[in-house]
């Protein structure tokens, strides 16, 4: 009996499969199981270091944020959950899946570009995952930080099946010690407070603290679209679709809108809320529930957290690092990789206030490619409707890559953060940054003129 036979759904066996097709004889598994999968994969706090931002560094006020958390995560996980429908059909990781809009060729960028998010958010989530073991067990930084990273590298070198059954297992637990915080946070929340012009990062008045607020939202669901199939890819192939786009949608509505409004909330239930985002996510945490039983109940789910979005954040970035440098090592010795680049990365968080400002500018130039990506691969998804398809099987290049690219260039004059203000964002303060909407609608829309004036067949 072949490797690939004995894998199927064994939880304590590495997974032998990499970027290659999942075969027939492989599919497993019930899409209500993506539900669980999601939702421990947003139950932690980095979602709700987002809602926090938008109040206590943007100033606005918590109606707005909580309008805009709503409206960003809404729109942000409907495209997720559409591109998850991807794994069923063609049984591949979603950087591959995304060759059929690129092509081969035209891929490798924004491969690349995801394996370096998938750096990038492994490294942002470990130090808020160290940070809250360091308060639990009184280790230094350093020492909290390698048992949080060698956890995350032994459960993402597992694979597939151990994540899936870790995520799951990891639900309750988790539900458990934020709506713990939850209960604390909105018996003292002012839903009344009004925007804060004093907030540090408050230019453009209370309309741009909320579209500040839904990019934000936003820009950290696309974190998750470039790897949607990853975990949906061993579904059998006659898996409903819809089943697959509603329990992946809800999984992550349900923990990231609660989240997020919770961390905007936070800023209103603690005196002197702006200067949150200068405190240790354990200080803040305190802010709200002192130094008991209760508040370690709450890092020890920060901890969890961490473990539940890392591990898939690892795995995927592995998973895009074979696809765009088309390197042929084991998935698991990929992984490995990744995670020590990760860690190389996250070694650096010992200084708080620097990473929170590092973390706001990531979700922002995390949507500028992603948004206009994610729209080439939907636009090209819905046209080929149930055309056959073999993402190994497409030419060098394909008209998404334009699409992309013109999306990515009408943008820039839209970005406001704090590496880049574009011309369009300095004139017109008060619209916040939309960027991530103008690449969005300009690369789908492209791609759709580019795709039927194409002679190349859906294939």
């Amino acid at each position: 009996m072949s490797q690939e036979r004995v894998y199927r759904n064994q939880v304590l066996e590495i997974e032998p499969t990499g970027i290659e097709r999942v075969g027939d004889d492989q599919r497993h598994g019930n899409p209500r199981h993506l539900f669980g999968v999601w939702f421990s994969a947003n139950a932690e706090i980095a979602t709700w270091m987002v809602g926090l931002i938008i109040t206590a560094s943007y100033g606005t006020d918590l109606r707005s944020a909580a309008a805009g958390i709503l409206l960003g995560n809404l729109a942000g996980f409907a495209v997720l959950g559409a591109l998850a429908t991807m794994g069923p059909r063609f049984g591949v990781p979603q950087m591959v899946a995304g060759r059929l809009a690129f092509g081969r060729g035209g891929n490798v960028a924004p491969a690349t570009l995801s394996f370096l998010a998938g750096v990038g958010w492994f490294a942002i989530n470990t130090v808020f995952g160290a940070y809250a073991l360091q308060t639990i067990a009184g280790w230094p930084y350093l020492v909290a930080l390698g048992v949080m990273l060698a956890l995350q590298i032994v459960i993402a070198v597992y694979g597939y099946n151990f994540i899936h059954l870790f995520e799951r297992a990891s639900v309750v637990l988790l539900a458990l010690g934020f709506l713990t915080l939850g209960v604390v946070t909105f018996s003292h929340v002012h839903w009344n407070a009004p925007f804060n012009p004093f907030a540090p990062a408050a230019g453009g008045g209370a309309l741009a603290g909320f579209i500040f607020a839904t990019a934000l939202s936003f820009s950290y669901a696309l974190g998750w679209v470039p790897c949607a199939s990853d975990y949906s890819r061993y579904l059998p192939r006659t898996t409903s679709a819809r089943a697959v786009w509603s329990y992946s949608f809800l999984g992550c509505v349900v923990s990231c809108v609660v989240l997020e409004i919770m961390g905007a909330a936070t800023a209103t239930a603690v005196a002197h809320g702006s200067s949150l985002t200068n405190m240790l996510p354990t200080q803040a945490v305190f802010a709200l529930l002192s130094s008991g039983w209760v508040a370690k109940l709450v890092l020890f789910a920060i901890v969890l957290g961490t473990l539940t979005a890392n591990c898939m954040n690892l795995y995927s970035g592995a998973l895009a690092a074979l696809v765009a440098f088309n390197i042929r090592v084991k998935r698991a010795a990929a992984a490995l990789a990744v995670g020590v680049l990760g860690a190389l990365l996250a070694t650096g968080g010992a200084v708080w206030s620097d990473t929170a400002t590092y973390y706001t500018n990531f979700l922002l130039l995390l949507s500028y490619w992603a948004s206009p990506w994610a729209a080439v691969v939907l636009v090209d998804l819905w046209m080929r409707g149930s055309a056959q398809a073999d993402p190994e099987r497409v030419p060098s290049w394909r008209a998404g890559t334009v699409a992309w690219i013109a999306g990515l260039l009408a943008s820039v004059p839209f970005w406001n953060q704090a590496w880049y203000v574009g011309p369009i964002a300095h004139a017109c303060p008060q619209l916040g940054d939309v960027s991530y909407y103008v690449g969005f609608v300009v690369a789908g829309a492209l791609t759709a003129l580019l795709r039927r004036a194409e002679k190349v067949k859906f294939a």
